[in-house]
């Protein structure tokens, strides 16, 4: 019964997704798929933003403002810009990054240009052959807040997702 209840859910979707592409045109879509794709691995490759994905906010907002413009209500102009978007960053062959790999800590790693200095969790310099924590302490008590940061937002995923408003 949820087998079934999920394949019709799915075609459903499929089908608004289409009657949304099929409002914007088809030719249309993938012109603008592959402009996108185009500005995307241009502004990587001439280091104007750090990843694939540096201009996302830009253009979905862009995106959502010309449709609005030219007619589009704000939900359907925004579902398909990040529909768009989506296929451009797949096209771009973009993968998004996890959490944890778009912390700043993730990011330095020896032999890049920028080096950390100053400890991540108090700002102290850091002492000869450390990397991210001035002590022991330092590290314990980050890595501590991280993980009360993270079980934070699963348990409040879990109260939404049974209706349970957190206090």
């Amino acid at each position: 019964m949820m087998l079934v209840s999920l394949v019709q859910q799915r075609k459903l979707e499929r089908q608004a997704r289409d009657a949304r592409r099929g409002k914007l045109g088809r030719g249309r879509y993938d012109n603008l798929v592959k402009e996108l794709v185009d500005v995307i691995q241009l502004a990587f490759e001439a280091g104007a933003t750090g990843s694939l994905w540096g201009l996302e906010g830009p253009l979905r907002a862009g995106l959502r403002s010309d449709l609005c413009l030219q007619g589009w209500g704000w939900d359907s102009a925004d579902l398909i810009a990040r529909e768009i978007l989506a296929e451009a960053f797949r096209a771009a062959g973009a993968k998004r990054p996890t959490w944890n790999e778009g912390q700043p800590e993730w990011t330095i790693h020896e032999g890049l240009l920028i080096e950390r200095t100053r400890c991540i969790r108090c700002g102290k310099p850091l002492p000869e052959g450390h990397k991210k924590y001035c002590s022991g302490l330092c590290a314990s008590t980050h890595q501590s807040r991280i993980d009360a940061l993270k079980n934070l937002q699963v348990n409040n995923a879990v109260r939404s997702m049974v209706g349970i408003r957190s206090t």
